[in-house]
């Protein structure tokens, strides 16, 4: 997934790219958000069989940090996700970073170089010297008009995605019927599903992709799933899906 510093709490935790992602949202949308105020998961869950899963499905799991303008104002997350192998993030590994930038005529473009090292990081601090030296200034984080005039920053429930789920439930019939009546019933609409053998005694390992449907919808039928007698709490794992 990448490179890490000595203490690795804030890399993995997601707190140091949401950290950059509000300074690139603020250039953007003029949102004044701070890290409490937005959706920020690590990587601290994910596991070598989530890892396996997604290749099989076709996908890379990645660290993202998205904002993205929508009619109804705008999202800022940070979280891991499974990436199309399609894409060009999902082939962004090591010290590389990646930067996508979706307009609305241009399409998407892609910026692409190192992000962390020696020379990458000696080289980002001479530039900002410079800048000093020159007294070149710009508006308070980058945005020309009052913070208060950018656009409303959306709650992490209106976020719209994909889902991928790994339940681990009881190996007895009638449980996939139960799991797949449960998420019906929540408007979700599954994808794809696969099986596979748990390390734990007399259970499996149901793997679900859903299509498209809101945050809110997503953990409320995680909850619902909980209470069935099959599944139980700490048995489920989510992640969002980017393609």
């Amino acid at each position: 997934l990448g490179y890490a510093e000595a203490d690795p709490t804030f890399d993995v935790g997601g707190f140091d790219a949401a950290h950059k992602l509000l300074i690139l949202a603020s250039i953007a949308y003029g949102i004044d958000a701070k890290p409490e105020d937005i959706l920020i998961e690590g990587i601290e869950k994910i596991s070598n069989s989530d890892v396996s899963f997604a290749k099989e499905f076709g996908y890379e799991i990645k660290l993202l940090g998205v904002a993205r303008k929508s009619t109804k104002g705008v999202e800022i997350r940070v979280h891991p996700a499974l990436v199309s192998k399609k894409h060009a993030i999902a082939k962004v590994d090591g010290v590389m970073n990646a930067i996508s930038v979706v307009g609305d005529r241009v399409g998407e473009t892609m910026f692409y170089g190192p992000g962390a090292g020696g020379d990458a990081t000696a080289s980002s601090v001479i530039a900002d010297i410079i800048e000093i030296a020159r007294g070149n200034r710009g508006p308070m984080l980058g945005y020309k008009k009052g913070l208060e005039s950018g656009f409303e920053l959306l709650e992490s429930s209106e976020i719209v995605s994909k889902y991928y789920l790994k339940i681990k439930v009881l190996d007895q019939p009638g449980v996939l019927a139960a799991v797949t009546s449960t998420l019906a019933d929540g408007g979700i609409s599954i994808s794809s599903v696969l099986q596979r053998d748990s390390k734990v005694e007399n259970r499996v390992r149901l793997l679900l992709t859903t299509h498209f449907c809101k945050e809110s919808q997503i953990n409320a039928a995680i909850e619902q799933l909980k209470s069935l007698e099959s599944v139980g709490e700490g048995n489920i794992s989510m992640l969002r899906i980017v393609e």
